[in-house]
């Protein structure tokens, strides 16, 4: 651990026992591997064909072979291994015929779309760019001077830290310690913009949900239902902390000063109300957060198309945002097994495999991994230093 700097009053709680440290390691690692567990006991690895007869359901276990409106289904498993059925569409139409895709054939087709590849990473670049300028206004916002391509830089680091600290927003611990370092003077304003920013945008990603769900006509009613609580939750924080009327009411003040950490949470609630006077840059910035969950979810519904997910193109920006939500909670490290078991709960009311839903999820990750590489070389050639400010 880094010891803060004489004068310097640190606004990031110490580093809690190594012992404990390690034990909550332990346990988010053992979570990781039990959802992935629970996923790889539902996804099916190789194509099925099962037909139902009046002498009970028979399955078969091999690869499917695309012939335009039909398909040729080989036998790779059991007795009838080599043995190839034809299959028409009208079999397909047949309540006693199901057809199911393993995760070879899915994953498959989309390493044969390099050009659905190339434009999801694209996307997902300039997505994440925009959102790092969005964090550059919130940090201008409340006094605080960052040069715009060192904000960059930053928000890069970011996203590479966060394939290893729990949840998919783990790299803004790393933002808000570097950012905290470079501006020792407004440390307090400093980190609360990486907060606000990354409440703006779930802000962002649920307002965008409950768009798409809008046209829905009611399909996924239980899901507007859970959006419109996180919207509402995401509200009244900010009315509770932005409101001079509120705060007094709730006794906030006093509130703070009962809690652990209180005199950094004092400092951090002293920063937050600098944005009662930046109201068109928390505009902007909700804005600018529509405009990056649209770029993502946009990336996803590209990757849902090259693997094949025959659905709307509008259930991608419908069914993806909550899963992406409860990604990013702390849980696991990346949000790892997390987002895969959410990505098939969430799809497969819309009809969509376990295969499918899981290669989605995984072919999304690996997309990040990529991009968060950027700051992975940058880390390297920079010989930047994360430390505990």
């Amino acid at each position: 651990m880094t010891a803060t700097p004489p004068g310097v009053t640190s606004v990031l709680p110490a580093e809690p026992p190594k012992k404990s440290g390690r034990l909550k390691s332990v346990l988010r690692i053992a979570v990781a591997l039990a959802l992935l567990g629970g996923v790889f006991a539902i996804v099916k690895w190789r194509d099925r064909f099962t037909t139902t007869s009046s002498s009970g359901e028979t399955t078969l276990i091999g690869r499917i072979h695309e012939k335009g409106d039909a398909v040729e289904f080989e036998v790779v498993v059991g007795p009838r291994a080599g043995e190839r059925i034809a299959i028409s569409a009208a079999d397909l139409a047949r309540p006693d015929v199901k057809l199911q895709e393993g995760l070879y054939t899915t994953m498959g087709r989309l390493a044969r779309s390099p050009l659905a590849l190339t434009e999801a990473i694209l996307l997902y670049i300039v997505a994440a760019m925009i959102s790092f300028q969005r964090w550059h206004v919130l940090l201008r916002a409340v006094k605080v001077d960052g040069r715009f391509w060192r904000v960059q830089k930053l928000g890069f680091l970011g996203l590479f830290f966060s394939n290893f600290i729990p949840g998919l927003t783990g790299g803004d611990v790393v933002k808000a310690i570097m950012v905290a370092r470079d501006h020792p003077e407004q440390r307090p304003a400093a980190v609360l913009s990486v907060i606000v920013d990354r409440a703006i945008g779930l802000l962002g990603l649920a307002l965008v949900a409950s768009g798409a769900l809008l046209f829905q006509h009611g399909r996924y009613a239980w899901m507007a239902k859970k959006l419109n609580l996180i919207l509402l939750a995401i509200v009244l924080m900010a009315m509770v902390v932005l409101s001079r009327r509120l705060r007094k009411m709730l006794r906030l003040d006093k509130l703070l000063s009962a809690l652990p950490f209180a005199s950094i949470l004092k400092k951090l609630d002293e920063a937050a109300l600098l944005y009662r006077a930046a109201r068109w840059q928390l505009v902007y910035a909700v804005a600018v957060s529509l405009v990056v969950h649209v770029m993502i979810l946009t990336a996803i519904g590209v990757l849902g198309r090259a693997l094949g997910i025959q659905i709307a193109f509008l259930d991608y920006y419908a069914l993806a945002p909550l899963a992406l939500i409860a990604q990013s909670l702390p849980l696991t490290p990346g949000g790892v097994g997390v987002g895969e078991m959410l990505f098939i709960y969430f799809f497969q009311p819309a009809g969509v495999q376990a295969a499918a839903a899981f290669a989605l999820s995984f072919s999304y990750r690996v997309i990040q991994l990529f991009v968060s590489l950027i700051g992975g070389v940058l880390l390297l050639v920079k010989h930047e230093k994360v430390e505990r400010v």
